[in-house]
Formats: C-alpha cells, sequence, structure tokens
C-alpha cells in the first residue's frame, strides 16, 4: 500500500470517525435539548402551580376581608336601624293612650306590689286617673313618661317604674330581633 493510498484509507477512517463523532454529538445535543425542553415544561408547569397557590391565597385573604368588611358595615347598619327603630318606637309609645287606655292603665297599676305609695308619676293627662287608683298618694305630672307610673314608697327608698317607656326599654333586647327578621323577610 501506498503513502497515498494509506492517506486515503486514514483521511476516510478519519472522516468515518468524525461522522460518527458528529452523529454522536448532534445525538447528545439533541438528547439534551429535549432534556431541556422538559426541564422547561416541568418548570412552567411547577410555576403554574406556584402560581395557582399564590392566587389562590390571594384569593381567599381578598374574599375573607371583604365578608369580614361586609359584616362590619351590616353590623353597623343593624346598629343604626336598631337605634331608629327604637326612637320610632318611643314617639308612637303615645298612640298606645287612643285606644282603651283606662284598662292598659289599670292592669299595669294591678302589676305594681301592694305598698303606702307615697308619690306616683304619671303623664299629665293621667293625673285624674292615677288619684282614683292611689288616692293617699301625691300625683307628679310628667310629660316626659307616655303612660304608665312611676311608683315611690317608703321615703322613696322603693321606687318601681312601670311606665311604657321602661317596659320598652325592658322588652327591646327581645323585640329587636323580631322587628329585624321582619325587615329582613320584607314583612
Amino acid at each position: 500500500m501506498g503513502v497515498e493510498e494509506l492517506l486515503t484509507a486514514l483521511r476516510s477512517e478519519g472522516e468515518k470517525k468524525a461522522g460518527v463523532i458528529r452523529q454522536e454529538a448532534e445525538a447528545e445535543a439533541a438528547r439534551l435539548k429535549d432534556e431541556a425542553a422538559a426541564g422547561l415544561v416541568r418548570l412552567k408547569e411547577e410555576f403554574q402551580r406556584e402560581q395557582a397557590k399564590v392566587i389562590a391565597a390571594a384569593e381567599r385573604d381578598i374574599l375573607a376581608e371583604a365578608e369580614c368588611t361586609a359584616r362590619r358595615i351590616r353590623l353597623v347598619g343593624t346598629e343604626k336601624l336598631a337605634e331608629r327603630l327604637y326612637d320610632l318606637a318611643l314617639r308612637l309609645l303615645p298612640r298606645l293612650r287612643e285606644k282603651d287606655y283606662p284598662k292598659l292603665f289599670s292592669c299595669l297599676v294591678a302589676e305594681l306590689p301592694s305598698a303606702e305609695w307615697e308619690s306616683i308619676r304619671v303623664n299629665p293627662a293621667d293625673a285624674e286617673i292615677a288619684g282614683y287608683f292611689f288616692p293617699k298618694a301625691r300625683i307628679v305630672p310628667d310629660a316626659a313618661i307616655s303612660g304608665g307610673m312611676e311608683a315611690l314608697a317608703a321615703g322613696e327608698r322603693v321606687r318601681v317604674i312601670n311606665t311604657l317607656e321602661k317596659r320598652l326599654e325592658r322588652g327591646w333586647p327581645e323585640l329587636l330581633p323580631v322587628l329585624l327578621e321582619e325587615i329582613e323577610n320584607g314583612a
């Protein structure tokens, strides 16, 4: 084999090996490219999962804050409504005098415990009827009382307030929820 043939054979062998190396390099590059693409897909998926978690947490926080704010606004509104309803109820108490008030007054008198009542505070319009029920007591007219009476005995140490205002005040905690429910239900 001559030099020329040897060189050709070596060149051919070198080109074959270079081709094999090139193919291996291209295969390795393709494998690395596929791995990188798969890694990129995994990173995107992980990022999307993390992003979804962050968004869900933010949504929960925002919703919880909105619900808390809504409850606070509703509570303030309910408190204001309760105040308005109480004021309205107070203003309407004199209407209870319009129908069969003497019977109501006598029922309120009957609720008083037995005592030597010395002083009876009543609405000025009730002075006469109060004098009938409490002939020995001093009748004190008080325009702040819509109906009923405040009775004092034993040197003013015993005091019973049985006015319409006091009865409204005592019954308000039970009456208010009923009123609010009726308002809520549109009744």
